[in-house]
Formats: structure tokens, sequence, C-alpha cells
């Protein structure tokens, strides 16, 4: 072989080792410390703000029927009217008994002023009227009440009588919901149920309607719960002004919940899946720096960590699937 020949070959492995590798490009983000907020979602059923099964103030037969189920109505239409005749000659009679101590009253107290009858005539005469007046008016309340009206504005569910049925005072005649706002109700492990505060906000999802998330606050938090799954009702109320939401949907709700305790917290690209678990490179002078961690709640696109780490720590996010310990590194970008 000749002699040039061997010289270079001697020399090629020596060159190529004292090759240093070039720093590998990665982009990072701040090691940020910050309160974490912990999302948390239960399933519920929607219900109405106002449901009422609406009764009869006064005993009658069914004689017109003005809405029916499905119908959307305004607070104090009629629903149904009622009949009764013994209810109908009572305030008749009532309103002649009326007029006649009236007549005798006005009679009395022109005769008292010529001393003609006595001051305990004139107040006898006074309380008669009195009397009549007050017949008179609970009469014409009852009648008035033969006219079942809505409590409120909403919609008829269904209704319990029928055209020349009789209907005894406090009988069902219909019932009608209000679902311009809604509540949905939702059972919350005993756990975080303290955590829970009335006007917290919540996100609610309706499957069936698909979209955006529905706003909603924390209206109720019952402050007795169910033994059997310790779970304590939590009731969420939110505005339904076209309707959309209907009693007895299924929504999923979701809450934001502050925990009380600040977080180390890390971007979620910045962790790595190793033989020993989740490890964090920091970049460091340079070079890339292992930082084994545990791994907690996770809360729009990080998560809480415990490990050597400290706020203002730049953890690689892109470019650390193949570092290693001590390798040279390069920041291309710092990511916000």
């Amino acid at each position: 072989m000749p002699p040039v020949l061997l010289l270079l070959l001697t020399l090629l492995p020596g060159a190529l080792s004292g090759q240093e590798r070039p720093p590998t490009p990665v982009i990072v983000a701040e090691v940020l410390e910050q309160p974490l907020v912990e999302d948390l979602s239960f399933v519920g059923r929607i219900l109405p703000m106002r449901s009422s099964r609406v009764a009869a103030e006064t005993e009658g037969r069914v004689l017109r029927r003005f809405a029916e189920a499905g119908q959307t109505v305004r607070s104090g239409d009629p629903l149904f009217e009622l009949a009764n005749d013994p209810l109908q000659a009572s305030l008749a009679e009532a309103q002649a008994d009326f007029e006649l101590r009236q007549f005798n009253y006005d009679r009395s107290r022109q005769l008292r002023a010529t001393d003609a009858v006595s001051e305990q005539d004139l107040r006898d005469d006074a309380y008669e009227l009195a009397r009549a007046q007050a017949k008179l008016a609970g009469l014409q309340a009852q009648v008035e009440d033969l006219f079942v009206r809505a409590p409120f504005s909403g919609h008829i569910i269904q209704t319990f009588t029928e055209i020349g049925q009789w209907v005894g005072r406090g009988g069902e005649i219909a019932q009608v919901i209000s679902i311009d706002t809604v509540r949905v109700y939702v059972d919350v492990p005993e756990r975080y149920v303290s955590q829970f505060t009335l006007g917290d906000r919540a996100d609610i999802f309706v499957d069936a309607l698909g979209g955006d998330p529905i706003p909603g606050l924390v209206a109720v938090i019952l402050a007795e719960g169910y033994a059997s799954s310790h779970t304590f009702p939590v009731v969420v109320g939110a505005l339904n002004p076209e309707g959309r939401m209907r009693s007895n949907m299924s929504a999923r709700v979701r809450f934001q919940i502050a925990q009380p305790k600040t977080s180390i917290l890390v971007h979620k690209d910045a962790l790595v899946s190793g033989p020993q678990g989740q490890v964090v490179y920091l970049a460091r002078d340079g070079k890339a720096v292992s930082r084994p961690v545990e791994t907690g709640l996770a809360h729009k696109g990080y998560v809480a960590v415990t490990g050597e780490l400290a706020p203002g720590d730049l953890a690689v996010v892109r470019g650390n699937e193949r570092l290693m310990d001590g390798q040279a590194v390069r920041i291309i970008r710092r990511q916000p």
C-alpha cells in the first residue's frame, strides 16, 4: 500500500471523531407559576324555571276550553271556563241584599240628621251594609274564579279535564311551564362541592342543539346530598329567550374551579415520556437539561408538574423528541 494512502487511513478516524455535532434547533416556552383552574364536567337535566299545575279555585262544570296542550299562553289568559249555577244564584241574592242594605243605611243616615232614629240604629245599618258588601265581594271573586287563568306566560304541557266534567275546588286543570329561563340540575361529587360558590360561571353544552356553549351561573347549591352516591345537587340557571333548550333535555355542564394554591405549569408539549416516566428538557446555557417530573391537572394546554423547575425556566416544546441530557441546543423561537 502506498505510504500516502496509509497515512490518510490512519488520520481519518481521528479527524471524524474530532468533529462536534451541531446544536439541535428547538422551540421553547416559559415555565409558569400561577393558580390552576380545573375543568369539571357533569351531565345533568334541563328543567323549566317555573312549572305549575294550575288548579281550580272554585268548583264547577267545565264549560269551555280556551287552549290546548302545546299552545303558548300569556299570563292571565283563560285556560278553561267553569259553570256553577248555584254559585251564580247566590251572587244574584247577595247583590240584591247589598242593594237593600245600602238603601236602609242611606235612609237611616238621613233620618239621623233629624233625630228620627237613634245612633245605634245607624250603626246597626252600617254593620249590615258592610257585611252584605263583604259577602258580595267574596261571591264575585268566586264567580271570577270560574275562569281558570294561566299564572304566568309559558307553554301548556298537558290538561287534566274535559268539557262537561265536574272539577272540585283545588282540582288540577292544566300544567303550564315557562322556559324563558331554565335550570340545569347536576349531581356534583362531595369532594368538589365545597369549591362551588353561588354566581360561579358555567358553560352548558346540549348535544341535541350543537353549536357554542350556553353561558350559565350557579344559582343553587343544595345543603343536603344523596347518601347512596355521595353527590350534591347543584343548579345552574341560564337564559333561554328563543326556547331552544327544552324541559328534560340532557346537558353537560362545564365548571372552571380555581385551585387555592399556585402550581408550576409547563406547556403540554414539553412533556416527554421516558423509561423512568415523564421528563421535561430545559434549555440552559446552550445545553439541554433533563428534569424528571410528576404531572397533575391540565388546563388550556398547560399541565401542573412537580420537579426541579422554577418559574421563568425555558422548557423545550419542539425538538425535544430525541434530546439527551447535556446535548447542545439552539433556541430558534420562544413560544408565547
